[in-house]
């Protein structure tokens, strides 16, 4: 493995990100980290898994989970459960049913493309801010995604990014190591703090 391999393609795929984002470097995280998780698993409807995200914003996929499910989730996950401690014991289902679109597909689904929107907040623990941005934070990056997920070309960039960073060994690296190594190439908001859009 060349992880020095690894950063220059990973440096090319920002690069290229420019091209299709750009002024939107606070996207170029989630979406290359995406690219990553997807080719270290070998899948590659990279389309598909990096605008899945999308699907857990319709407010039926929340309706349509019952209490126990909910209260199972928040019970399950060791730092969650800690910070909702309080109306965990309470059942205090109001409060976990509003938190629960935003923290179960960061969390319970562990999809890749919010976990890197989120990595801020989810490296200090304020799971309660991802629940408070979450709206806003998602609209805003669908809206900035829009016009290149619109182009085949942008897919097809992501996919030679990715395969040549796994061929290189990109999944012999820690998950926190690729993250840090995305972080430190990008020049934007990201290197400064939260993945946040300029104007949030």
């Amino acid at each position: 493995m060349s992880k020095k391999g690894v950063e220059a393609a990973l440096s090319r795929g920002v690069e290229i990100l420019d091209r299709f984002l750009p002024l939107k470097s606070w996207l170029f995280f989630p979406v290359l980290y995406s690219a990553c998780v997807w080719a270290v698993r070998r899948v590659f409807d990279y389309r598909e898994r990096i605008m899945a995200w999308q699907v857990w914003l319709d407010p039926e996929f929340v309706r349509t989970k019952p209490d126990d499910f909910i209260l199972a989730f928040f019970r399950g996950h060791g730092a969650l459960s800690r910070d909702y401690a309080g109306e965990i014991a309470r059942g205090d289902l109001r409060v976990l049913r509003a938190a629960f679109p935003a923290l179960y597909p960061v969390f319970g689904l562990e999809d890749a493309f919010l976990k890197a929107l989120f990595k801020a907040e989810i490296d200090a623990g304020d799971y309660r801010t991802v629940v408070v941005e979450f709206a806003a934070r998602t609209a805003r990056a669908r809206n900035d995604i829009e016009p290149a997920a619109a182009d085949p070309e942008f897919w097809k960039a992501l996919v030679t990014i990715g395969a040549e960073a796994a061929s290189l060994g990109l999944h012999l690296l820690a998950d926190e190591e690729v993250q840090d190594m995305i972080v430190g190439l990008i020049k934007g908001p990201i290197a400064l703090g939260p993945t946040v859009p300029p104007e949030a």
